[in-house]
């Protein structure tokens, strides 16, 4: 038995903020965090942005598990003649996006891993800004002035993680961002794959499955620019006579990139289902994140399938979330 707790606070001054409802969703597209809540009218000087403009961060526990989060917009609404106060934000990230970061120009003028590119971006004349990356994708060399990109730290940050098939994502509490590949593990080896979580079926509900046809190709060349190489990659086994559009991308400099590249390219084919389903945050599980994979009983079959985005509601005392999982057939 879980006993399901919501607690809000200003972290500046440790000040706890009362909370009516209280969302927040997150998903592999996404580099943080959304969330929303209603608070009491008399709140609303814990949650409204400083003269500065600057964002007031808070604290979220989620069954005790701390979320670190900005409030960003506040708004005024009566709801059966009480004043409340409706809240936005995102996660800490935000601040490496418009409209709390400038938009700059980045460029390599020496050779540097990828992974060095992503700390140079988090940097202002060789010195951080206050972030870490977490690496979880094979690094491979840059050669010097091979890549610009222009905009905020996120948007550059997350242009080097796509070139390799991965995505970004942030730390619950810290200044990290983590970089993961989009797919761990190719489906066609799913078989092979132990679940993060095996979920029970009596407080799993099905809420929904949208099928979706994708082409099977088998193939695909990715190639880079300037300074890049063209990568032939191929789906083991297969004749590689099923051959999807070229993707072009000054990044992929080595064989290292246009192999994970590829296989992100390859793995998102063939048929699929987006699955729905509705839980608790168990002790067990808590919030189930985009990128782990799940079993679960459809009917009185086991299916495995990775979680492509979160969702967390909370109305007192329900609390419930919702994942989507990508499955292949």
């Amino acid at each position: 038995m879980t006993i399901n707790n919501i607690a809000l606070r200003r972290v500046d001054g440790d000040i706890a903020i009362p909370t009516y409802g209280f969302q927040m969703s997150l998903d592999a597209d996404s580099w943080t965090w959304s969330w929303s809540a209603s608070v009491p009218g008399e709140a609303q000087e814990l949650v409204r942005p400083g003269s500065d403009g600057e964002p007031v961060e808070v604290e979220a526990k989620v069954n005790g598990v701390p979320y670190r989060l900005y409030a960003e917009s506040v708004g005024r609404q009566r709801q059966f003649g009480q004043e409340r106060i409706a809240v936005k934000g995102r996660g800490k990230a935000a601040m490496l996006d418009a409209p709390h970061a400038p938009v700059l120009n980045f460029t390599n003028t020496q050779a540097r891993t990828a992974q060095q590119l992503m700390t140079d971006v988090l940097s202002i004349n060789g010195v951080g800004i206050g972030w870490t990356v977490d690496w979880n994708l094979t690094d491979w060399l840059v050669p010097g002035n091979t890549w610009t990109s222009q905009g905020a730290y996120i948007r550059a940050v997350a242009a080097i993680a796509q070139a390799a098939g991965g995505y970004v994502q942030p730390h619950d509490t810290e200044q990290t961002l983590r970089i993961l590949p989009r797919y761990p593990t190719a489906p066609w080896a799913w078989a092979d794959v132990t679940p993060d979580f095996e979920l029970p079926s009596d407080v799993v509900a099905v809420e929904g499955i949208d099928w979706v046809r994708k082409a099977d190709y088998n193939r695909v060349f990715v190639s880079g620019m300037a300074n890049g190489v063209l990568g032939q990659v191929t789906r083991a086994g297969t004749a590689g006579d099923s051959v999807t559009p070229m993707v072009t991308d000054a990044l992929i400099t080595h064989a290292d990139a246009a192999r994970q590249r590829g296989l992100a390219i390859l793995s998102d084919t063939g048929n699929q289902a987006q699955v729905t389903l509705t839980l608790p945050v168990l002790a067990e599980t808590g919030l189930i994140k985009p990128g782990q994979f799940v079993s679960y009983l459809d009917g009185s079959q086991a299916r495995l399938g990775l979680v492509r985005s979160t969702s967390l509601a909370w109305s007192f005392p329900k609390l419930r979330q919702t994942i989507a999982v990508e499955t292949h057939s």
